[in-house]
């Protein structure tokens, strides 16, 4: 109603002539008395960390859940305020309970420890075993339906704080839970542990496996996840990978093979480490991938640790482990351009684990003859490892020269696919048409609906404010 009005107050019989002319008054109106001017703000890079959820460093924390010794619960709070860290890695152990059900008194643990660190506001990845010694096939249950059990018990607790649960590590089997050395890896086992997980954890929790050819067993398919099934909810598009031999040797330490793909026997066959490595770049644009880099050797030196890091889409990196190799990248130096210049490797490896974005640019057209609509847009780069693979929400916020809320559009742009190494630019509408005459401020903001709305870091020097971020500078003249 307000743009009608803005039409027939100046001048009805210019307007009225105007239309009987056939041209139309609207965009004659707009044209003739409508100005508007953008001034981008300064999109300068910062090299700092960016405490964004979903991806970075992680520690891990080991608990047996028993009937005779509860978690020392004190040593867990202090834990959970000593680390700064958006990540953990809980490990459950289950081997008390291997002949049996887990029992009360070991669920009522399980249900202390998550919500313990649910309140910390981390996002936990878990992991179930049987095993910390190497000793798997001694440890784990003599029966599989006692898994199948022990996996239905566990996921009643871990769906209750879905919340705050990222993903699952592997299917409760083999030494340290890393699937080998198992009594249950045969590949129809296999399959039958990782359909029943699953099937009862919630669909917004992301399962892992431990190698490429754990991951084809499982989908029964040579082809990484195609793009129209990514999200979809099934298995496989739900299902990632954990690399606990992360860049430790030319085959990650058994994660590849020597043999090429097109010579195997069955989809377990592991195909030669380049091979491997574009498996995991297509398939890991939409499903997690992360683990331990491990071994000092040739392959983690730091220029050949980022190619491939960047290439297998790492999202998250254990920060204790191992030692000798942080060290190596804390020493090493990167030479390339920008904000990065300079610092230390591992600084730019912890920066870039996940997705990392940054604003580039930003402009306003007006077309008066397009309905009075300014088009705005944003481009956005993300040069982080990998992709978010969570959804966010995004809006333009337009704010008046007295601060109030002159509009709010949502963006329609799905942040699961801004692809790393790559940008996007969105494209927003405003009514300027409706605006009065002035100057307004843009924001942006991209947040986080699974986390109470919680804004997303961008890598820019720019202030953040509850708007989110100021972008651009707006004129409206008349």
């Amino acid at each position: 109603m307000k743009k009608k009005r803005l039409l027939i107050i100046p001048c009805a019989l210019l307007l009225a002539a105007l239309a009987a002319a056939g041209i139309a008054a609207r965009q004659f109106y707009l044209e003739r008395y409508y100005v508007v001017s953008c001034q981008s703000a300064p999109y300068e890079d910062t090299a700092r960390l960016l405490s964004n959820p979903y991806c970075g460093w992680y520690r891990i924390y080991g608990y047996a859940l028993s009937d005779s010794a509860p978690p020392d619960m004190e040593a867990m709070q202090k834990n959970i305020a000593s680390d700064d860290n958006e990540l953990v890695l809980l490990e459950l152990n289950l081997r008390n309970y291997a002949a049996s059900d887990i029992s009360p008194t070991g669920l009522a643990q399980l249900e202390s420890i998550l919500s313990a660190w649910e309140a910390s506001g981390k996002q936990l990845i878990l992991r179930f075993l049987y095993d910390w010694d190497g000793k798997a096939r001694e440890t784990e249950p003599d029966d599989i339906s006692v898994i199948k059990r022990h996996m239905e018990q566990a996921a009643k607790a871990v769906n209750r704080h879905k919340s705050c649960v990222y993903l699952l590590q592997g299917i409760f089997v083999g030494n340290c839970g890393e699937m080998n050395n198992s009594n249950y890896m045969a590949a129809e086992q296999m399959r039958e542990l990782a359909a029943y997980l699953d099937s009862v954890i919630d669909k917004s929790i992301f399962l892992s496996v431990r190698t490429p050819a754990h991951y084809r067993a499982i989908s029964q398919s040579f082809d990484p996840l195609p793009a129209e099934k990514a999200f979809s909810g099934a298995i496989e598009a739900r299902t990632g990978l954990f690399n606990d031999g992360m860049l430790g040797s030319a085959s990650d330490l058994g994660t590849y093979g020597e043999t090429p793909l097109a010579e195997a026997a069955d989809f377990n066959g592991k195909g030669t480490r380049a091979e491997e490595i574009a498996f995991q770049n297509a398939l890991c644009q939409y499903v997690p991938n992360g683990g331990e880099a491990v071994l000092d050797n040739e392959y983690n030196d730091f220029p050949n640790a980022v190619a491939d890091l960047r290439e297998m889409h790492v999202s998250y990196l254990d920060c204790g482990y191992d030692l000798a190799v942080l060290e190596k990248w804390r020493g090493s130096s990167y030479g390339g351009d920008g904000c990065f210049h300079g610092g230390d490797g591992c600084s730019y490896i912890g920066a870039h684990l996940g997705y990392r974005y940054a604003f580039r640019s930003s402009d306003c057209s007006f077309d008066p003859f397009r309905d009075g609509t300014a088009a705005f847009s944003l481009t956005i780069e993300n040069s982080g490892f990998a992709n978010s693979y969570r959804p966010f929400s995004s809006v333009v916020t337009v704010l008046r020269e007295d601060g109030s809320v002159c509009d709010a559009i949502p963006v329609r742009s799905d942040a699961r696919l801004w692809k790393s190494g790559e940008s996007v630019t969105l494209q927003v509408p405003l009514d300027v048409c409706a605006y009065k005459e002035g100057t307004y401020r843009i924001y942006y903001r991209l947040s986080d609906p699974a986390l109470d709305g919680r804004t997303i870091l961008f890598a820019n020097t720019l202030s953040l404010s509850e708007y989110g971020y100021p972008i651009a500078t707006l004129t409206v003249e008349k």
